[in-house]
C-alpha cells in the first residue's frame, strides 16, 4: 500500500480509514511562537492563551499572573480567546524534483499520502479542506469545502499531474523558483484565517520564496513539511553506485564522498530551519520511505 513510483486513488482513499480517530496537532504544539490565533466570531475549538495585560474590573481572578503582578507591583491577568476554526489548505508539490526514490516509493508519492492524511482528517473533523497542487508546468487550484466530494476531486486532479512527470529532469525553465511561483498564486486565492501546510522538498530555495513565505504567514498560520529520501540525506559508508536520470550515468565512490555529502545536506537542512524560524514558521522532516502515518505522528503534525 502507498508504494512505487506513482500514486493510486485506491490507497488515498484507503488513508480515510487508518486516521479516522486522529487530529490535526495545534499549532502551539508545532512552534513554540507567539499569537497566530484570532478571536473566534463563531464556533470555536477551545480557548488559547494570548497576552499578559493590568487586571480590569471584572476579570476572572483565577486567571490573575501572579508572577507578572509580583514582578510589576501592579495586578495583571492572563487573556484567553477562542480559537477560531481555520480551513485546512495543503499546498502539495508534484515537481520533477520529488521523483525520485531509492527505497518503497518515490517522494512524489510520499507528498500525495500526507495531503490525502491531512485532508481526510481535516473532514473527519468538520473542517474545511482545499489546496494547490503543482508540477513542472501547471497547477491545480480546489478551494476549501466541507465536501467530501471535493477532496476526491482534488486527489484526482493531483494524481493526474503527478503522472505527467516521468523524468527527475524538469521542463520548467527556472525549477528553482516553481514554490515562489505558487505561492504568489495561493497568496492571490486564499482569505485570513487559513491553516496552510506546505509539502515538498524546500532545500535551496531562492529568497523570494522566503519572502513568500513572510507575506502568507502574516494572516494565516504556515507548516512546511519537507520530505526526503533516505539516500539524499546519507549515503552509505562504502560502495560503488551508479546513477542516472534517464541520459546520462554518474559513477562513484560512496565512502569517498560520504562525510561531505551528509555535510552538504545538514547545512542546508539548517539555512531551511534558520529562514523559516525569522517568521516563526515551523518545518517538519518526514522521511519519504517510511509510513506516512507513522511519520506524521512522530513528528506531532497528528495525535
Amino acid at each position: 500500500m502507498q508504494n512505487g513510483i506513482y500514486s493510486n486513488i485506491t490507497d488515498l482513499l484507503g488513508f480515510r480509514f487508518l486516521v479516522k480517530r486522529k487530529k490535526l496537532s495545534h499549532q502551539q504544539t508545532l512552534i513554540s511562537a507567539k499569537g497566530g490565533y484570532h478571536q473566534a466570531i463563531r464556533k470555536g475549538r477551545g480557548m488559547s492563551f494570548t497576552e499578559v495585560r493590568e487586571y480590569q474590573a471584572g476579570d476572572e481572578i483565577r486567571h490573575i499572573d501572579w508572577k507578572v503582578s509580583a514582578r510589576t507591583q501592579k495586578t495583571h491577568t492572563k487573556v484567553f480567546t477562542e480559537e477560531l476554526e481555520k480551513p485546512i489548505i495543503c499546498i502539495t508539490e508534484q515537481s520533477s524534483r520529488l521523483f525520485f526514490g531509492s527505497q518503497v516509493r518515490f517522494k512524489s508519492v510520499q507528498a500525495m499520502n500526507i495531503s490525502a492524511i491531512i485532508g481526510w482528517i481535516a473532514l473527519n473533523h468538520g473542517d474545511k479542506f482545499g489546496g494547490q497542487v503543482f508540477n513542472n508546468q501547471q497547477s491545480y487550484w480546489q478551494k476549501a469545502k466541507q465536501n467530501h466530494k471535493f477532496l476526491l476531486q482534488f486527489l484526482n486532479n493531483s494524481i493526474e499531474l503527478q503522472a505527467q512527470t516521468t523524468s527527475p529532469i524538469g521542463t520548467s525553465s527556472s525549477p528553482e523558483n516553481l514554490w515562489t511561483q505558487q505561492l504568489e498564486l495561493v497568496y492571490k486565492q486564499v482569505d485570513s484565517g487559513n491553516r496552510l501546510f506546505l509539502i515538498g522538498d524546500f532545500l535551496k530555495q531562492p529568497a523570494d520564496f522566503f519572502q513568500q513565505l513572510s507575506h502568507l504567514k502574516k494572516r494565516n498560520q504556515v507548516v512546511l513539511i519537507h520530505l526526503f529520501d533516505p539516500l539524499e540525506k546519507n549515503l552509505p559508508k562504502t560502495g560503488l553506485f551508479s546513477f542516472s536520470n534517464g541520459l546520462a550515468k554518474l559513477n562513484f565512490n560512496a565512502g569517498l564522498l560520504h562525510n561531505e555529502y551528509k555535510l552538504a545536506y545538514d547545512n542546508a537542512w539548517q539555512e531551511l530551519k534558520n529562514n523559516c524560524g525569522k517568521f516563526h514558521i515551523p518545518v517538519i522532516e518526514v522521511d519519504s520511505s517510511r509510513d506516512p502515518v507513522a511519520e506524521l505522528l512522530a513528528q506531532k503534525v497528528i495525535n
